[in-house]
């Protein structure tokens, strides 16, 4: 059984971007859809604290996917109706072989 075959479900990546400035020059953002593809998802098991932002975010799930999608942490995804936002994005193994994805619930 090949790694594509373990990709058992779809993720529809959402990116931030920019949307407009008020006069004080804080950035109003919109979520755009960038892309799709075929991941694994998988409860974590362990507790595993991301700094982002001035926050702390527990990683509840790991996602994986092929190495050559375009994902990245700040990204949000949805997966089986529920939305995730990406923490962290690794090459896990270090052998460009596929990405292993920290996300938290939302």
């Amino acid at each position: 059984m090949g790694f594509e075959n373990l990709l058992n479900k779809t993720a529809i990546v959402y990116r931030r971007n920019i949307y407009s400035t008020n006069s004080f020059g804080e950035k109003n953002y919109i979520l755009n859809q960038a892309n799709s593809f075929s991941c694994a998802l998988q409860p974590s098991r362990e507790e595993i604290v991301f700094h982002r932002g001035g926050k702390d975010y527990v990683a509840t799930n790991i996602m994986y996917c092929d190495y050559d999608e375009d994902i990245q942490p700040g990204d949000y995804v949805d997966i089986d109706n529920n939305r995730y936002l990406v923490l962290s994005v690794q090459d896990d193994g270090g052998r460009g072989h596929h990405l292993k994805c920290y996300l938290k619930r939302n």
